[in-house]
């Protein structure tokens, strides 16, 4: 049995939709099972409750798990929460953990959550459990919170230049995340995932144009004034000074500018390109529809093909 955390995230939620697509049983683990409905109406899925900072809650998660697929929030304790699941997986005889990690973990890193990624990678590689590590890029995914201000005025502004991502859609990493925790040999690996282009925004800005039937403009701004628009909505100032700082990292080059599709081969899937992404989720983008909607179809989509032709979605 395999143990999934953070189940009712993005990524969490996409992994574990990826295990129903497949017909492969799996166990979920969620802190408030008020998030978790659409789970437990899942056939295959087993829900439990339990708090990565409390390990007494771990024990009976783990209880006959072989593999756990580690995720988390990126929060101020996220260090502790991975390493106290880590020590608990540990006890309970768990053979490996698939971390969802980030691209470019360095302890050194400008960015507090790419240093945050580097010191539970360590930890879990000195554990003494077997180990595979995911590193994906940006999610295309995150590009859904700037849908209403390029529907309002037509404008996509980032603190990003000329700079090219290479990002990735969220359902491609749950597809690794799965061959990896099901098959063999992939313990001790690490696995980079980009998406199949390197773009710059104005590139983003031509595909999302063609989506959304008007043209959408990309705005270079400096990162003083988009740090300025993420106090002015409401995030707080810890969370703006991370994002400036992964702004400024994007800027200068960041790992997430390179294309790395190698898992894709030799796992023998294939990429997600952003045009494909952006159609597929054409409704998000006209703002005809939110994506917890889409997150809603997919369940029923992910549960029809289990229960009819099993041929996937």
């Amino acid at each position: 049995m395999i143990l999934i955390t953070g189940a009712t995230g993005l990524t969490g939620s996409a992994v574990v939709r990826e295990f129903v697509r497949r017909g492969r049983p799996a166990r979920a683990l969620v802190r408030n099972p008020d998030k978790a409905r659409a789970l437990t109406a899942v056939s295959g899925v087993e829900v439990v409750q339990g708090d990565l900072l409390v390990p007494d809650t771990l024990a009976p998660a783990l209880e006959g798990i072989d593999t756990v697929v580690l995720i988390s929030s990126a929060d101020n304790r996220m260090v502790e929460a991975q390493c106290t699941l880590i020590d608990a997986a540990v006890a309970a005889g768990v053979g490996r953990i698939v971390k969802v990690s980030g691209l470019g973990p360095d302890l050194s890193s400008p960015f507090r959550f790419g240093r945050y990624h580097a010191q539970v990678e360590q930890y879990l590689q000195a554990a003494g459990v077997g180990w595979t590590l995911l590193r994906p890029s940006q999610f295309m995914q995150t590009y859904y919170r700037e849908a209403p201000t390029m529907l309002a005025d037509g404008t996509f502004a980032q603190p990003l230049g000329d700079t090219r991502l290479a990002p990735v859609d969220v359902q491609d990493v749950a597809e690794i995340a799965y061959a990896t925790a099901t098959g063999d040999g992939h313990a001790s690996k690490t696995f980079e995932i980009t998406g199949p282009q390197a773009l710059t925004m104005t590139e983003i800005c031509e595909v999302l144009s063609s989506v959304v039937g008007k043209p959408i403009r990309y705005v270079d701004i400096a990162p003083e004034e988009k740090r300025k628009r993420l106090l002015d909505a409401g995030i707080p100032p810890r969370f703006a000074d991370d994002l400036d700082d992964l702004f400024r990292l994007r800027r200068n080059g960041g790992p997430e500018s390179r294309v790395d599709i190698k898992v894709f081969e030799q796992l023998g899937l294939r990429p997600t390109s952003f045009a494909e992404f952006a159609e597929r989720s054409a409704a998000v983008f006209q703002g005809t529809s939110e994506p917890e909607q889409l997150w809603a179809s997919g369940w029923q989509n992910a549960d029809v093909s289990v229960q009819g032709s099993g041929s996937g979605v």
